[in-house]
């Protein structure tokens, strides 16, 4: 009798955990066993659960990744070959548009591919930073600057309203302005024309807080956890239009995040979207 309930309490829950063990290595990550037994193996049984869902999770991302990767580079090739073939076939000359349009598609396909070389970077912790002391307000002014001009194209204004004096912080040069950078042209891509973009510093004892704000349509309130996704978009043929890659977003929370920052975006009241940064300070000696 106390043999049997030893095999029932101990033996059986075991058993599952290797039966289930051996099913998730052969691929089957929706597995899952029962929390039962003693304490210890009903812990057991909650964490290897814990893990096979993250494996799942984690299996779905990388086929959906790989489904938006061919789906982005299917695009600008099938471009390319109907413009080459054209022009082998002689329906298009040998010079002018049919060759520029096949050009640019190269240039994006180019970008793609940075894009998607820098994320994974990125996201393996692989990407060099040289952190240094960096003024925040002084990297937003030259950013500002380098957009004034597309800014003005579209009647669209661009300022900045420093609410400290001294944003100093701990982080990396370029790759702060690279972050910058890409929200402004995010930014910039989707408020209409006469719009208004603005960017607004401020600190505290422990951080800085960069705010990079637009008075645009928003986004809804169910797509705001996924816009800092892979190849997200809020409007996926404008923004292929318009040249953007759709990496935008994800490479900017990978930038900051490595440099032990946060970023988070929220709508505003008055319409608009809001997108914030949040990095330590520099420590005063």
């Amino acid at each position: 009798l106390i043999a049997v309930l030893l095999v029932r309490r101990f033996v059986n829950p075991l058993a599952d955990v290797i039966y289930a063990a051996r099913a998730v290595a052969n691929g089957r990550f929706d597995t899952r066993i029962s929390s039962e037994g003693p304490q210890d193996l009903r812990s057991l049984s909650e964490s290897f659960n814990e893990m096979a869902s993250s494996l799942e999770r984690n299996d779905r991302e990388r086929r959906d990744m790989l489904a938006d990767i061919a789906h982005e580079l299917r695009t600008p090739l099938s471009v390319i070959r109907g413009r080459l073939e054209g022009i082998i076939d002689g329906v298009y000359p040998e010079n002018g548009s049919p060759v520029s349009t096949a050009l640019e598609q190269t240039y994006l396909l180019q970008r793609l591919v940075d894009d998607l070389r820098l994320l994974t970077l990125a996201e393996t912790r692989q990407l060099h930073f040289e952190s240094k002391p960096v003024d925040l307000g002084n990297l937003a002014q030259h950013v500002i600057d380098l957009f004034q001009a597309e800014a003005r194209e579209k009647n669209i204004s661009l300022s900045l309203d420093r609410s400290t004096d001294d944003p100093v912080v701990q982080a990396d040069a370029q790759r702060t302005e690279q972050v910058i950078a890409n929200l402004v042209n995010n930014a910039l891509r989707y408020v209409p024309e006469n719009g208004k973009v603005w960017l607004d510093i401020s600190s505290d004892e422990r951080s800085v807080i960069l705010s990079v704000n637009d008075n645009g349509t928003g986004i809804p309130e169910e797509d705001l956890p996924y816009i800092f996704d892979r190849f997200w978009r809020k409007d996926k043929s404008r923004s292929r239009l318009s040249g953007g890659t759709g990496l935008g977003l994800a490479i900017t929370k990978q930038l900051v995040e490595a440099q032990g920052g946060t970023i988070e975006a929220r709508n505003l009241s008055k319409g608009g979207l809001q997108i914030q940064i949040l990095l330590k300070v520099q420590p005063k000696i």
